[in-house]
């Protein structure tokens, strides 16, 4: 009896709908809260049971019903990934990987196996088994890769918890006031040249309005690596990521930089000078600091109402691009005005989460000075002027990118220039004493630069400003690099002894140390 429930039992279909999503999730483990993909799973799997039950009503037999539910899902969850990836493939002078072609391929390809199916008299229940154990085979490889992703993660933050633990200790100064250090983090904003050079726009008027307020620019900065995650973890934990070889390489994990940025030397330092830790949410995972004392999201509610929430998160619109559903966003005129007009608002909402973080966190900086009391440390790593293109010159919202990216990114750079004059201006005036504000990129422009025939060494330039009262600007260097910036302020304020390192970039993980050419502007 028991034996004969074994083969009977017919899970595969329901394994089979968990598989997509959750070797996603796995996949990009790094960069997304597991919560985000509870509901595609709930989802994949919920309409899977309705397909099953349907179907069944209309064979009344399990197994074929189990295969053509099978069939279906692996038709829809694969046509994203065989539309992407045979694109480029042609034959006969078509393009076989356009939805003219896969399209009637599909269904035809449905209609031939489902009759196939319906038509046979040879006994299927075998299959059951085998499938079954298939589908558990399946499932085995992402719940492994989590795991050991998770695991790896666990070390690395031991061992960066050690690794901090030891860092040069800092003390405030006696008799002096404590001042507010603003770390604000524009993502992706070039350097000034390349502005003028590559995007045929300006922005010189904003670094003079800089100086004007007391602002020292490093107009030859580079970043110490052209990638968001190496810069972020050497810049916070101020080493570079060669393990001491002096090689130009990076030698860590994901993992490890992954740490390195959540819980960094940093945070710890301002921590024991009794600083309050402020961040703001970026959107990214592995941007996000443990225990920061105060974390400002636009949506604190979001993880209650993440499964309620209609607009789809970024995962979804990752999932939806691997499916079937591709059809549908990639040709809207298959519905009504009004069906696209939701659709689109459906699908347009992780832009849209984006446009409020970012607005949120210029919005949110000024008031910092009269809402937070006492000494903090601010962390605002703004992805921004950083694609996706949210916002024009003036600053409306655009519903799509531009097909100009290079104008586009002018006009966010544009928009940003006068948000953070506005900035600067209410964090001086409403600070005593006066702040320390650092506004700097993590890496230059997030550009095709093959595509526009730049080279790529490029996107070490950055914009790099220091805000630093009581201190002579003659001293500081036009090519400082960001590996630095905290060397130098917990020497000038905190007593520290760090020194300075010298000041070397790489492109990628492993490349020369590269300088790019520049002449500062007098």
């Amino acid at each position: 009896m028991i034996k004969k429930l074994k083969n009977s039992l017919i899970l595969f279909p329901f394994l089979f709908s968990l598989y997509p999503v959750l070797a996603l999730i796995a996949h990009n483990a790094a960069e997304m809260d597991l919560s985000e993909g509870l509901r595609a799973l709930l989802g994949s799997l919920v309409l899977t049971l309705l397909v099953y039950a349907v179907l069944l009503a209309i064979t009344r037999s399990p197994i074929k019903t189990a295969l053509i539910t099978s069939l279906i899902l692996v038709l829809f969850f694969s046509y994203g990934h065989v539309n992407f990836l045979s694109r480029t493939w042609i034959i006969f002078g078509f393009s076989i990987g356009r939805h003219r072609t896969l399209i009637p391929f599909y269904i035809l390809s449905f209609v031939l196996i489902v009759w196939l199916i319906l038509k046979t008299k040879r006994d299927l229940s075998p299959l059951t088994r085998f499938l079954n154990a298939f589908g558990i085979i399946l499932l085995i490889f992402p719940i492994y890769q989590l795991l050991t992703y998770q695991v790896n993660a666990y070390y690395a933050e031991n061992e960066q918890a050690e690794a901090v633990a030891s860092s040069t200790i800092v003390s405030l100064p006696e008799n002096q006031p404590a001042p507010d250090v603003y770390y604000i983090l524009v993502d992706g904003y070039p350097r000034s040249d390349f502005i003028n050079q590559y995007f045929a726009s300006d922005n010189t008027e904003f670094l003079k309005n800089l100086e004007e307020r007391g602002f020292y620019i490093a107009q030859c900065s580079q970043s110490n690596y052209t990638d968001t995650r190496f810069s972020m973890a050497s810049t916070l934990n101020m080493v570079y990521l060669d393990d001491g070889t002096q090689l130009s390489e990076v030698v860590h994990s994901g993992s490890t930089l992954d740490s390195m940025i959540r819980s960094s030397a940093v945070q710890k330092n301002f921590t024991d000078l009794g600083y309050s830790i402020v961040t703001f949410e970026s959107g990214y995972k592995w941007l996000r600091w443990e225990d920061p004392d105060l974390h400002l999201d636009p949506a604190i509610d979001r993880s209650n109402r993440q499964l309620l929430n209609i607009g789809i998160n970024d995962f979804e619109k990752l999932l939806l691009d691997t499916t079937a559903a591709k059809i549908i966003i990639d040709l809207p005129f298959v519905l009504n005005t009004e069906q696209a007009r939701k659709l689109e608002e459906i699908i347009n909402n992780p832009r849209a989460s984006h446009r409020d973080r970012v607005l949120y966190t210029l919005n949110k900086l000024p008031e910092i000075p009269d809402t937070i009391p006492g000494s903090k440390f601010i962390y605002a790593h703004i992805i921004f002027p950083h694609p996706p293109f949210i916002v024009d010159a003036e600053g409306n919202s655009l519903q799509n990118s531009p097909p100009d990216e290079v104008s586009a990114y002018a006009d966010q750079i544009t928009y940003l220039n006068t948000r953070l004059v506005e900035i600067v201006d209410t964090l001086i005036e409403s600070s005593n004493p006066d702040p320390v504000i650092i506004i700097q990129s993590d890496h230059g422009a997030t550009i095709d630069y093959e595509g526009l025939n730049i080279d790529k060494s490029n996107r070490l330039g950055i914009l790099n400003a220091y805000y630093l009262p009581g201190t002579a600007v003659s001293e500081l260097d036009p090519t400082i690099t960001p590996v630095n910036t905290f060397r130098l302020i917990f020497d000038t304020y905190f007593n520290g002894d760090y020194g300075r390192l010298e000041d070397k970039s790489i492109v990628g993980r492993q490349s020369p140390f590269t300088t790019i050419d520049c002449t500062p502007i007098d």
